[in-house]
């Protein structure tokens, strides 16, 4: 009896080609969701962000110039993220974790101000791109401040800055950051009474000083 090999033959070029197609299909799906968002910051599904695949390519070495001149002493090195981690507390969604360690050395310090009558004062610390800030403020008599803790990039052109936390009618506040450029954080208070009013401000982090602006 003869047999013939003709229809399996076929059968396998199918099979060949749909493969590949798949393959190609599966190859494209990770080039978008995965590739791009890591290694290029591109997230055109929000596939990325929701895996923590963007804060990898955010996590950038930080640039040795400073805010006045250089101060490779106080850059924090680079950012470590952990997207493929599933651990988290129960019933708590989990969030990103970001960790670096810091070249700066750690300082803490206590600083008082008084700010005049319908007055304002700003008081700057200089981060590094992912170091930390921790900091609390109160009034000595209980007074009320307006109050924006904010941060401005190396080299900031006019008006180009951002606001972390802004507050109106407070007698203290406290919080943190983990600095998202390198430049100048800090505080703005302003006093719209008639009266001075004296505050002290407790901070401490990796920043390489502070100083009234």
């Amino acid at each position: 009896m003869q047999t013939t090999t003709t229809g399996s033959i076929a059968a396998s070029k199918k099979q060949l080609a749909r493969g590949a197609a798949i393959a190609a299909l599966v190859a494209g799906v990770l080039l978008v969701g995965a590739v791009l968002p890591a290694e290029y910051g591109i997230d055109p599904t929000g596939v990325g962000k929701s895996l923590g695949l963007t804060a990898m390519y955010n996590a950038a070495p930080v640039p040795a110039a400073a805010t006045t001149g250089a101060m490779p002493a106080d850059a924090a090195l680079p950012t470590t993220v952990t997207p493929g981690s599933t651990v988290s507390a129960k019933g708590e969604q989990r969030g990103i974790s970001i960790a670096s360690r810091q070249v700066a050395a750690y300082r803490s310090d206590v600083e008082e101000y008084t700010i005049p009558p319908h007055k304002g004062i700003e008081v700057k610390t200089r981060l590094a791109k992912g170091a930390t800030l921790i900091y609390s403020w109160k009034t000595k008599g209980g007074e009320q401040l307006n109050h924006d803790f904010h941060g401005e990039p190396v080299d900031a052109g006019r008006n180009e800055f951002e606001s972390f936390i802004l507050e109106k009618g407070v007698q203290e506040s406290r919080g943190s950051l983990i600095a998202p450029f390198t430049g100048v954080h800090g505080w703005y208070w302003k006093n719209n009474s008639d009266l001075p009013v004296t505050l002290v401000l407790n901070a401490s982090g990796f920043y390489s000083d502070i100083y009234k602006k």
